[in-house]
């Protein structure tokens, strides 16, 4: 009997390889998805000024499997958006918006969080829910 509690420890333990318990499967870098939350705009100190780059705080913390971060999955919370040449007209600070693109390491310079979606498409979206 006790070999059976092994077994299905291990295939436990197999099976919940990869998620994080009460919010799913870690998700892979450099796969196309949407993601919605909010824009803002912040400034970072760089050697040639200032940059004022656009960070997306995610209306629902997703998790990331990095390998050059960690062999866990990580939070993300806030992204920077990259790869962005021009935001709609309707796109400010604060705006609820819709992303679809591809998250990557932020490990280039002018990469000022430790995520970074490859923008290919912003869509604004409607007030946030209350």
């Amino acid at each position: 009997m006790n070999i059976w509690r092994v077994v299905a420890s291990i295939g436990m333990c197999i099976a919940l390889s990869g998620c994080v318990l009460g919010s799913g499967p870690c998700l892979w870098l450099q796969v196309r998805r949407t993601f919605t939350g909010h824009v803002h705009f912040q400034d970072f100190p760089t050697a040639s000024g200032i940059d004022n780059a656009p960070i997306l705080t995610l209306d629902k913390t997703v998790y990331m499997y990095s390998p050059s971060h960690s062999f866990h999955c990580l939070a993300l919370n806030d992204a920077q958006l990259v790869g962005v040449s021009e935001f709609p007209r309707s796109v400010g600070e604060n705006s609820r918006i819709s992303v679809d693109g591809k998250v990557l390491a932020g490990v280039g310079e002018g990469q000022h969080t430790r995520f970074v979606i490859d923008v290919i498409n912003v869509s604004p979206l409607g007030p946030a829910p209350h």
